[in-house]
């Protein structure tokens, strides 16, 4: 999150003026074409409508992330004929977007712009760590209910206006454990893992799911991220002894594990996955059900491991080929408008807005009375699943538990 790019001392408006035939046009140059310098009183006329506002970073290096959120936030508002020039009008609603970039200072103006100028009674955004903090202070400084994308730690600690609908490593951490141990009865684990953030906090966080769930951490090893080599952390992982034996003149090496394990937990993505699983097999690790994360649901992950991962199970916040009717529906329309397969990004910026759209959809006008209806959300039918807010006003949802399934990654039937 360094090198931040320079930002213009006045705020950059992103319109968007399209039609839905143009839509795919204008997202693809939507932080070149359409951005407008404004003043901050950015709309004075009486709102006719209710207002949603949008922060996602449009330019600058992350652009490409906050175009794709953009997209499905559009298909989730309904795309018309636009009214005004900073505004999108949606029936019932009006999403005003605005460009943060990937600075902190300009993330908390613009709340503060959509709040006072704007009057939006809800703010979706924003997506990086660097920006959430403060967007998602200002926000509930002036009692804005927002529903932020972002997977930053204690985020929703700022206070009872601030939401997150973001798949949290705790979250897939206890899925896969919950299903290794209730449906596959499993007890014994291994765990491997790297030693960036992402796999140590998992890691942590799957050992104690299986504690909780009454199972056994039989081993664990870390190995350094980014290396490529892994038979000496599977030779400790697994205390695998190493023998010899003549096959006529050929020396034949056997190796047998001694530290018994019924699957092996891997916290990493599909590129070290495909280095990790051939290792496991030249060192005779079998009949260990392999478990992973979110970072294996790549079709790569195939193409790389290929029979090696075969029967391997994981989760993640969104499959794109899922029949559940509600996921099944949000990609095919999303294919229909942009002609493109949606990833989890744009799923999540899809339910955020129909969350707050069916907060205003039920009478909810006020920023209090859509704080509330959020907090009281259940079961909502989205795209990542069915989704209701705890009491620290995170997402929580029945997450896609995922399989490789005759070289392919499926979903796993109840």
């Amino acid at each position: 999150m360094k090198n931040k790019p320079e930002v213009r001392s006045q705020l950059s408006v992103i319109s968007y003026q399209f039609k839905k035939l143009f839509t795919v046009f204008c997202l693809l140059f939507a932080h070149a074409a359409f951005a407008l310098e404004a003043p901050s009183s950015a709309s004075s006329q009486p709102m006719s409508t209710p207002k949603i506002g949008v922060i996602l970073p449009l330019s600058g290096k992350y652009a490409a992330f906050g175009e794709q959120a953009l997209k499905g936030v559009l298909l989730a508002a309904g795309v018309f004929e636009t009214k005004g020039q900073d505004n999108i009008q949606t029936g019932n609603v009006e999403v005003v977007v605005k460009d943060t970039r990937d600075d902190p200072a300009l993330s908390a103006k613009i709340v503060e712009e959509l709040a006072l100028s704007e009057n939006v009674v809800g703010i979706i955004g924003p997506l990086l760590s660097v920006t959430a903090m403060s967007a998602a202070g200002k926000a509930q400084e002036l009692k804005t209910p927002i529903i932020t994308l972002s997977q930053k730690e204690g985020l929703t600690n700022t206070g009872d206006y601030v939401f997150r609908n973001f798949l949290l490593p705790s979250e897939q951490a206890k899925a896969v454990a919950g299903y290794a141990i209730n449906k596959l009865n499993y007890k014994k684990f291994a765990i491997l893992y790297p030693s960036s953030p992402y796999g140590i906090e998992l890691a942590n966080l799957f050992k104690e799911e299986v504690k909780k769930n009454k199972g056994e951490i039989a081993a664990e090893e870390q190995y350094k991220e980014g290396q490529t080599y892994f038979g000496k952390e599977i030779t400790k992982l697994f205390k695998i002894k190493e023998t010899e034996k003549k096959e006529g003149r050929r020396k034949i090496k056997i190796f047998e594990t001694t530290v018994t394990a019924d699957a092996l937990y891997m916290p990493d993505y599909f590129d070290t996955i495909g280095l990790i699983a051939p290792h496991l097999a030249y060192y005779n690790i079998k009949d260990v059900k392999l478990l992973g994360s979110n970072g294996w649901n790549s079709p790569k992950l195939i193409e790389l491991a290929g029979k090696y991962v075969e029967g391997a199970v994981f989760a993640d916040g969104f499959f794109a080929d899922s029949r559940r009717e509600a996921a099944l529906r949000f990609v095919n329309n999303f294919k229909s408008l942009y002609n493109a397969e949606p990833g989890i990004i744009e799923a999540q910026a899809y339910d955020a807005v129909r969350m707050m759209m069916e907060a205003i959809a039920k009478g909810n006008t006020g920023k209090e009375d859509i704080r509330a209806s959020l907090a009281n959300l259940k079961d909502f039918p989205g795209a990542t699943g069915n989704i209701a807010f705890d009491s620290n006003r995170e997402a929580v949802k029945n997450l896609f538990m995922l399989e490789v399934k005759n070289g392919k990654i499926v979903e796993v039937k109840d």
